[in-house]
């Protein structure tokens, strides 16, 4: 049960929707959010406070980038940057794993909650900024203390 689980967290931040109709589109959001901005409505619906993979990790926090599932269970979405339109939100989403990724998820209130319409390729001003966000490239380094290793020497 555990393994099915945890699958369908790790397909759910992959499945897009086919298009996105020009009417539903949050284009040009006005007003540029922080995740803690955001309705907390939203943010649940987007996986803020919801433990592991399936979480999501705020701009300067440490997710899980690539497809490797550690100990820790770091979540493998991260926010990079949110916009406020005529009743409507931009979210921009990184999403970690093998089909590592940015995309905008396209929000509106439709029968009393908020429903993500699909998601599409971020405008250029969308994208944001990781910020001070830790590189997971850097994380992986940085974990590793070189100084327990052995010389090696290469034999003449």
């Amino acid at each position: 049960m555990k393994n099915l689980a945890l699958l369908a967290a790790l397909l759910s931040g992959a499945a897009h929707a086919a298009d996105i109709a020009a009417t539903d589109d949050c284009a040009k959001p006005a007003l540029s959010l922080l995740l803690h901005e955001l309705p907390a409505d939203i943010q649940r619906l987007l996986g803020r406070g919801r433990p592991g993979i399936g979480g999501l990790a705020d701009t300067n926090e440490r997710f899980s980038a690539s497809d490797a599932i550690g100990l820790d269970f770091a979540p493998m979405t991260r926010f990079r940057w949110a916009g406020q339109g005529d009743g409507c939100y931009a979210v921009t989403l990184e999403r970690g794993g093998i089909a590592r990724h940015i995309e905008t998820a396209v929000l509106r209130h439709l029968d009393g909650a908020w429903r993500i319409l699909g998601t599409r390729v971020p405008y250029p001003e969308e994208i944001g900024v990781a910020g001070n966000a830790p590189d997971p490239v850097a994380e992986v380094y940085d974990s590793v203390d070189v100084s327990t290793w052995g010389r090696h020497s290469v034999a003449k």
